[in-house]
């Protein structure tokens, strides 16, 4: 046998042998290890082997033959056909570093694959691999490329797969170019078209956390949405149907100037000045203002600052303003708002005095811009004005002072200022009424005499007397005096006066009353009274008499008198058998009359001496006692009371008790000889008083102000004096005594039953006591809480029930002044319409039904704003530091500032909390740095002048994970195993090879572990993902000492990384129940808390959950949530303030069993 040679072209076999002696033809057979066979005839000594099938081994041997026989078999020898052509090429673009991952299925025969990728524009790149993938790290951005894989053996390198096209990433943008289009407001980007690009993203990142995008085909594009007076980053990503490009160098922008804001205009009213102000904006360098008035005036203003000032602005005009916020290249971003100037004085002013009421109409001609007016008159000496107000060209000058000259001037007035006053008008008043008037009645004269004070304003005056009986007399005098002669006797007078300057009068005088003499009484008569030794005089009532005056005198000299306003007297105290002249005066309050005629009584002679009467307090006797007199069988003793009612008692002795005396009456007591009152056998009148009687139509009256009680009773006739004592419920007293029939007792306590005695005090006993009962005002409300609901801008005030309270009054007093009043008939009443921003001063009164109780003690509440709504969170990576997009909508309320606070915890562990809070500003948003692996609990809160509101509700959520630690790999290079410790919240991990500038993909696992091929660690980096976001990558990747097992749940131990200072802990038992796991451990020295990882347990396969990372204390811990039926793996790490151990070999248990 010769040889074999492989053509890896037609895949056939040349056969070449050494000529056999007496052959006349050869067979060669090929037949590979799957029983294929590939024959050859040839009457030569070579031969070709054709359709060998591909990565097959053949045994080659060969026949010789004649016609009659076939030689033995050559020694058979192998030859290897062409590798099959690979198949099923897929090639998938990793389009954040351009690179293609091609793989295939394996090719029978081949040792190795080269993969060639040839691009539509000339470039070309490949890769080679031992296995059956292979990365194209080079590619160009943009191009298209063919791609396909050889499969090559020892001897042949032909057979190629089919070819596959692929799109690598489009270029980035170059040359991007931003400007503001200053009529949109939007800012117009363009950029040199990218290679391989179908469309394009263009993303304005705004410095508040604002974001725009805009997408097309084209290489420009209109960001009409950008808010206004912000600075903003530019990107550009180019896009096809697959990847996006990097984005471009970053372009920075400041969008144009927004509109002033709560711009205002008001009028310095003292100079004519227009004060704009508004809010500055960023990025705002000046701003200009602009006022055209209708009659052509035009005026303007500029200010760097927020206000500026439009001087010399033209009276009664409604000027059109114009404020624009310039930054020297769009300066049309413009506010319009209207100010109307100070209103143009009043002319042609008129004032013109009405007489009979004392007032003045005042007329003007119309100003311009004036909506009312005002005209306001002021005395020549500047002591008095007045003033009146219309929105017609007249209004009176009402209540003007009498005898005065008025300075009358006119403004005109808008909502907000007054012009200056309009020429001067004078009007003169009605003279004043006369002045200290006098009546003197001279009644001896029959006259009166009417005086007053001088008044230089008047003409002459006028005096007018109208008496009872409807008589009118009158008299007139240019001087100070005026007589009014012949008045009848017994007429009452009305006087009053006037001042008259030519035909105006002044009001009338006060009226004074005076009286001519009364008449003189007519019929006067007597009739005497032995038993007091009295004499009741009567008479004719006289005309005009207020009251009379009885008088009674003896020849010796003696008198007695007595005083009455009706027309009887009784004169008291005579002397026994003596004769008396009687004579009756009237009187009124200005005269008395002449006296009456006369008459004259005899009073009855009195025998009896030493006559005594003797009285008991509170008893009803009296016990009188005289010295008998010889002859004398029975005396009778006659008492008479003050209202003429007699008690009489007989004996024969010389004392007797007199019965049913009774209380707090003067008694008269005489002891005769016979029923002959005034016989010569009797005693002089013994004058006699009895106790006073208890006081009665007790009747108490609550004070309400002083929360007191007006006490009155019955006047007692003997009473000299009262005393009074209320005692409380409560212990307090108060006492009163007073010589009259009424008390006042101040200063009470409130809501209390008084229990009150009265006693009478006379010359020498005291009544029983009138005893009864009253109630106090009612107590102040107490507890006093104040509920505001800042949605409907109510506050709902509560207290404590007051007892008696059939009512509450409560007040809501705001710093201003402005009160608000609610009554309630429980205790509780809504406050409506408080103004957010206001504090009110709240109080509550009780009402009884007669009194209101004093106010409550006062409590304070503001109208504080709502908590912000629609509390939006958005995490966004800024320069490797994770920032907190905070935003909220304003709360419907004015001057409000807002308060953004973050409660966290670092790690998730309780023993790292972090509390942030930012300033109070008025913007609706905030941007604060945070944590990576870190919990969020984030409220909002806005306040104003009235307080701080309720926090917002709570937004919770977390960070993106910190990058994975202690990050080590085991193995060569050309395959580990890299692991890492877990990443609180993580739920997968990313490894990446950054070689070229570019990164991709090398392994996305759920779990700690990954195997590597082709591995460098200096091109490797490790990220943690969840939700939120990526870490930063973990970049220090060291090997493992002594080696180390694959990472992955079944893993004996996860490495700490913080030393192995502290022991590990000894799991004590796992139990698993449905959907749970409970862990004990053996707790450590020195270790504060514990970290727990739970993992589910996974084959080789990739997939699965994240770990579970908690923190916690203790020496047990429940993880809950899981799978039923499944088996997860739980590893402790002890830790504290310093250091953490490593973690404890796994334990691991199904949910649905326990041990």
């Amino acid at each position: 046998m010769g040889s074999v040679i492989l053509d890896c072209y037609t895949n056939s076999a040349l056969l070449d042998w050494v000529y056999a002696e007496g052959a006349l033809y050869y067979t060669a057979t090929a037949q590979s290890s799957s029983d294929h066979v590939s024959t050859c005839y040839s009457n030569f000594t070579n031969c070709e082997l054709q359709n060998l099938q591909c990565g097959q081994v053949y045994n080659v041997v060969t026949l010789a033959s004649n016609d009659q026989c076939n030689s033995p078999p050559s020694t058979s020898l192998q030859v290897e056909s062409v590798p099959c052509p690979p198949e099923d090429v897929v090639p998938v673009l990793d389009c954040s570093s351009n690179t293609a991952y091609v793989e295939w299925r394996a090719s029978t025969g081949a040792e190795s694959y080269i993969v060639q990728a040839f691009g539509v524009e000339e470039h070309q790149t490949g890769c080679e691999s031992s296995s059956q993938f292979c990365v194209l790290a080079d590619l160009m951005c943009g191009f298209t490329y063919n791609i396909s894989v050889i499969a090559i053996n020892s001897v042949c390198n032909v057979s190629q797969s089919d070819v596959e096209q692929l799109q690598a990433a489009p270029c980035m943008p170059e040359q991007v170019e931003a400007r503001v289009d200053c009529k949109s407001g939007g800012v117009m980007v363009s950029w040199e078209p990218s290679k391989g690009a179908l469309s394009y993203t263009t993303v304005a990142q705004g410095s508040a956390g604002y974001n725009s995008t805009c997408s097309n085909t084209e290489t420009t594009c209109l960001l009409d949405d950008l808010l206004c007076g912000l600075n903003y980053t530019i990107t550009v990503i180019a896009s096809d149907d697959v990847c996006n490009s990097t984005e471009s160098s970053v372009v920075e922008i400041g969008t144009v100037p927004c509109i002033p804001q709560h711009v205002t205009a008001e009028m310095v009213c003292s100079n004519d000045t227009g004060v704009v102000s508004w809010e500055e904006g960023e990025g705002v360098t000046s701003y200009k203002v602009q006022a055209y008035g209708p009659d052509g005036h035009r005026t303007e203003c500029h200010s760097s600052e927020s206000s500026c000032e439009l001087p010399n602005m033209h009276c009664g005009q409604l000027y059109n303003l114009t404020v624009t916020a310039q930054d020297g290249r769009c300066d049309n971003s413009n506010a319009f708002l209207n100010l109307m100037s100070v209103p143009c004085r009043p002319t042609n002013t008129k004032a013109l005095l009405h007489c009979h009421s004392n007032s003045a109409a005042v007329t003007w001609e119309k100003a311009s811009g004036a909506l009312a007016y005002v005209a306001i008159g002021v005395t020549a000496d500047g002591s008095h004005w007045t003033e009146c107000n219309n929105t017609e060209t007249y209004c009176d000058l009402r209540d003007l002072q009498c005898g005065q000259t008025y300075n009358v001037s006119v403004f005109g007035q808008d909502e907000s200022c007054s012009s200056t006053d309009s020429d001067t008008a004078y009007v003169q008043t009605a003279p004043c009424p006369p002045q200290n008037v006098v009546v003197d009645a001279q009644c001896a004269k029959g006259e009166m005499v009417v005086s007053w004070s001088p008044n230089a304003d008047a003409q002459y005056f006028h005096v007018a007397a109208v008496s009872n009986t409807g008589a009118r007399l009158y008299c007139n005098s240019s001087g100070t005096t005026c007589t009014l002669s012949n008045l009848p006797c017994g007429q009452h007078y009305n006087v009053t006066m006037l001042s008259v300057r030519d035909t105006c009068e002044s009001k009338s005088s006060p009226m004074l009353h005076t009286s001519s003499a009364p008449c003189v009484p007519m019929k006067p008569e007597g009739r005497l009274d032995c038993v007091s030794n009295s004499v009741w005089v009567s008479w004719n009532p006289s005309q005009g008499a207020a009251s009379y005056f009885v008088h009674a005198e003896a020849a010796d000299g003696h008198n007695s008198n007595c005083t009455t306003t009706s027309s009887t007297c009784s004169v008291q105290d005579l002397k026994c058998g003596t004769q008396y002249t009687f004579n009756v005066i009237a009187l009124n309050q200005h005269c008395r009359s002449n006296h009456s005629t006369t008459f004259q009584i005899e009073t009855g002679p009195c025998a009896l001496e030493s006559v005594k009467a003797t009285t008991e307090c509170n008893n009803d006797t009296i016990l009188v006692e005289w010295e008998k007199t010889p002859g004398t069988p029975v005396y009778v003793v006659t008492a008479e009371a003050d209202d003429n009612t007699f008690l009489s008692c007989n004996t024969s002795s010389v004392s007797c008790v007199l019965q049913d005396v009774r209380c707090g009456t003067y008694y008269r007591i005489i002891v005769s000889t016979s029923s002959d009152k005034c016989s010569s056998l009797r005693s002089p009148p013994k004058k006699v008083e009895t106790a006073p009687c208890a006081p009665r139509n007790v009747s108490v009256v609550p004070l309400c102000e002083t929360s007191g009680a007006a006490v009155s009773w019955k006047k007692s006739m003997v009473a000299e004096s009262y005393q009074l004592i209320a005692t409380g419920l409560d212990g307090h007293v108060a006492k009163c005594n007073t010589s009259v029939n009424n008390c006042s007792l101040d200063g009470l306590h409130c809501g209390q039953t008084y229990s009150l005695s009265i006693t009478a005090k006379g010359a020498t006993c005291r009544s029983l006591p009138s005893l009864s009962s009253f109630k106090t005002v009612p107590c102040p409300p107490v507890n006093l809480t104040v509920d505001i609901d800042c949605q409907t801008n109510s506050g709902k005030l509560s207290w404590n029930s007051t007892e008696r309270a059939v009512e509450y009054i409560s007040h809501a007093t705001s710093m201003n002044g402005k009160t608000l009043f609610c009554g309630s008939g429980s205790t509780s009443c809504t406050f409506k319409n408080l103004e957010c921003g206001d504090v009110y001063n709240f109080t509550v009164k009780s009402f009884d039904g007669f009194c209101n109780s004093s106010s409550s003690p006062t409590v304070q509440a503001g109208a504080v704003p709502c908590p912000p709504p629609y509390l939006r969170v958005r995490m966004q990576r800024i320069k490797k530091m994770d920032w907190a997009m905070i935003s909220w909508d304003r709360v419907n309320c004015s001057n409000v500032e807002y308060l953004a606070k973050i409660t966290s915890k670092i790690g998730n562990s309780p023993q790292t909390l972090m509390n942030v809070a930012s300033y109070w500003w008025e913007r609706p948003y905030f941007e604060l740095p945070m944590p990576c692996s870190t919990t969020l609990s984030i409220t909002v809160q806005s306040k104003n002048s009235a307080g701080v509101g309720r926090p917002s509700s709570i937004y919770s959520g977390i960070t993106a994970p910190c990058a994975p630690q202690m990050v080590q790999y085991t193995g060569n290079m050309q395959s580990v195993v890299l692991s890492w410790n877990a990443s609180v919240f993580a739920t997968n991990y990313m490894v990446y090879n950054k070689s070229g500038g570019n990164r991709s993909v090398l392994c996305n696992t759920t779990k700690l572990s990954c195997q590597i091929t082709n591995f460098d660690p200096s091109f490797t980096e490790v990220t943690a993902v969840n939700e939120v976001g990526e870490s930063i990558p973990s970049q220090n990747i060291t090997g493992l000492v002594g080696g180390r097992k694959r990472r992955d749940v079944q893993d004996d131990q996860v490495s700490s990384d913080l030393g192995e200072n502290l022991e590990v802990p000894e799991v004590l038992s796992v139990t698993g129940s449905k959907g749970s796991l409970h862990v004990k451990w053996r707790k450590v020295k020195n270790a504060t808390e514990y970290t727990v990882v739970t993992e589910e347990e996974q084959g080789e396969e990739l997939g699965g959950q994240p770990p579970r990372v908690e923190t916690v204390e203790g020496d047990h811990y429940e993880e809950t949530g899981l799978k039923a039926s499944t088996t997860y793996c739980v590893r402790v790490a002890a830790r504290n303030a310093v250091t953490q151990s490593s973690y404890s070999s796994p334990k691991c248990r199904n949910t649905g069993s326990s041990l």
